[in-house]
C-alpha cells in the first residue's frame, strides 16, 4: 500500500457527516484487494471483512470531516455559515473553501471585518461564527441561482509534505487513521490468522459517534479497537494534555477494557512498538465511547495517533506512527487468534 498517496487522495474528497458516499466508495475500493468482502451500509459505514472463523475483532476509524453549512445569503451575495462538527471559528478567517452547490462546486474564501474597522472593544473579543462569511466572488443574483440554504462547505487545503515523514493538511482527523486500518488489513491478508477482522471506516463520528454505534450493533464483535487522533505536544499546551508526535498512545480508563489494554501493551512491548499511555478519566471523545455500550456491550480498546493543530486545515501527523499503529493492530489480532477464543485476560 502506498501510504502517502492514499492519504492525499482520501483527504481531498468531501465527506461531511451524513454526506460520505464519495469517500466511502474510495475507501471501499482501497480495501477491496486485501479482504474477503467489503460492503457499504445505509449510513455509509465501510465494512471490510477478513477471515471466516475465530473471534470477531472490530477495528474502526472514522471517515467524516468537520465542515460548514450555508445558513443564508446576504444582500451582497456573501454566504453566512455555521459549523458541522467542532470546527472552531478562530481557525477559519482567510481560509479557502469549496461550496458544494447543485450546479457544481464553487470556490470561495472566508472573510471577516478587517481589524482597521473594528472598535477597540471588538478587537479584544474572539472571532465567532456570526462574524464570518464565505465570499465566492459573484453577485447576489448569481449566487442565489447557484447556492441554496443547506448547501455544504468544506475546507480546501492541499496535503503538504514536510520534512521526513510528516504531513500537514485537512481531514488527517481521521482519514490518516483509516490508512492505519488499511495497513493492518494488508498485514493480516498475508498471515494465516484464526480470527475475523472487521475493519470499519465509520461515518458520522464528528456529530456524536453514530456510525460506529450502528456498525457495532450490526456486527456484534467480541472485541473492538478504535483508532483516532489525539493531541500532540505543542509549545503552548500543557504536557499532561499532549503526547509526543512520534509514537502512538494506548488509552486507559473506564471506556477501555483493562485486561485487553494490558495485553495490547504486552504485545507492543514484545514487538518493540513504542507508545505513550493516555489516561482518560471519562468516556473518550472517540468512537470507543459508543462501541463499548453497543448491544450487550463490547470490550473496547483505543489507540491514539498524536496530531498537531486538530480541527484545522493544517493538521500535522507523522507517517511512521501510522505504520506502527497498523503493525500493532495486526500483531494484536494475530495474538487474539492464537488464543483460540476470546480471553479478556482479567
Amino acid at each position: 500500500m502506498e501510504l502517502r498517496g492514499f492519504i492525499e487522495a482520501a483527504a481531498a474528497l468531501p465527506g461531511l457527516p451524513g454526506y460520505e458516499r464519495a469517500v466511502a466508495e474510495h475507501i471501499a475500493g482501497a480495501f477491496g484487494p486485501m479482504v474477503d468482502e467489503v460492503t457499504i451500509d445505509p449510513l455509509y459505514n465501510v465494512v471490510a471483512r477478513l477471515g471466516e472463523r475465530g473471534p470477531r475483532v472490530m477495528v474502526t476509524a472514522h471517515q467524516d470531516e468537520i465542515a460548514l453549512v450555508v445558513l443564508g445569503i446576504e444582500e451582497d451575495g456573501a454566504l453566512r455559515v455555521t459549523n458541522i462538527g467542532a470546527l472552531p471559528a478562530r481557525v477559519l478567517p482567510a481560509s479557502e473553501v469549496t461550496v458544494h452547490a447543485a450546479g457544481g462546486p464553487l470556490y470561495g474564501v472566508v472573510g471577516a471585518k478587517p481589524p482597521h474597522l473594528l472598535s477597540a472593544e471588538d478587537r479584544k473579543q474572539a472571532v465567532q461564527m456570526k462574524d464570518l462569511y464565505v465570499d465566492v466572488g459573484m453577485s447576489a443574483e448569481k449566487v442565489r441561482e447557484r447556492v441554496r440554504v443547506g448547501d455544504n462547505v468544506t475546507m480546501r487545503a492541499p496535503l503538504v509534505a514536510l520534512q521526513g515523514e510528516r504531513l500537514a493538511g485537512k481531514t488527517m482527523d481521521d482519514r490518516a487513521c483509516v490508512a492505519a486500518l488499511l495497513l493492518a488489513a494488508e498485514r493480516l491478508s498475508h498471515a494465516r490468522c484464526a480470527a475475523q477482522a472487521l475493519f470499519v471506516s465509520a461515518s458520522q463520528e464528528e456529530p456524536g459517534c453514530r456510525g460506529a454505534a450502528v456498525a457495532a450493533y450490526a456486527l456484534r464483535p467480541d472485541i473492538a479497537i478504535a483508532i483516532d487522533v489525539t493531541h500532540a505536544e505543542t509549545p503552548d499546551a500543557d504536557k499532561w494534555e499532549t503526547f509526543p508526535l512520534d509514537k502512538p498512545t494506548i488509552a486507559v480508563g473506564p471506556n477501555l477494557h483493562p485486561g485487553l489494554t494490558k495485553k495490547l501493551m504486552e504485545v507492543a512491548d514484545a514487538n518493540r512498538v513504542a507508545y505513550s499511555v493516555e489516561p482518560c478519566g471519562h468516556p473518550t471523545g472517540t468512537d470507543a465511547r459508543s462501541i463499548q455500550i453497543a448491544g450487550a456491550g463490547v470490550p473496547t480498546l483505543l489507540i491514539g495517533v498524536p496530531l498537531k493543530y486538530m480541527h484545522s486545515s493544517v493538521e500535522l501527523i507523522d507517517l511512521t506512527v501510522l505504520r506502527e499503529v497498523g503493525r500493532l493492530v495486526g500483531l494484536f489480532i494475530e495474538e487474539i487468534s492464537r488464543a483460540g477464543e476470546v480471553d479478556l485476560w482479567n
